[in-house]
């Protein structure tokens, strides 16, 4: 039995969800909860509450588009073999995210001139 047409509007519907909270907790935090008189709070949470349902929501949003491209996986290729900038925009994709992941926090080792 195939469940990725039924499986793939879920999906979609959850991947919308997350991306609508991980914009309204970012705007939220950025927009609402910061001031300089003090920390604010809503529905009794304050800043360091709303970070961890943001990042929560994140690593969903993350994990949801993980399963997004994997259902969508067949049409992913279909349209890489069509078009060959498009290996080039993945590979970047790619490479951005992994020099992301890669690039220390810690730049003392890193001469003045970037300081």
């Amino acid at each position: 039995m195939n469940t990725k047409p039924t499986l793939r509007p879920i999906v979609n519907a959850a991947l919308y969800l997350a991306s609508c909270a991980l914009v309204g907790t970012g705007l939220l935090l950025e927009l609402r909860l910061d001031d300089e008189d003090g920390w604010r709070r809503l529905f009794g949470m304050d800043p360091d509450d709303w970070g961890e349902i943001h990042l929560l929501v994140a690593i969903a949003f993350v994990a949801l588009a993980l399963l997004h491209l994997l259902l969508n996986w067949a049409w992913i290729k279909t349209v890489l073999a069509k078009t060959k900038p498009a290996y080039f925009v993945l590979g970047a994709g790619l490479g951005l995210i992994g020099l992301l992941l890669l690039w220390p926090t810690d730049h003392s080792w890193l001469p003045e001139l970037f300081d």
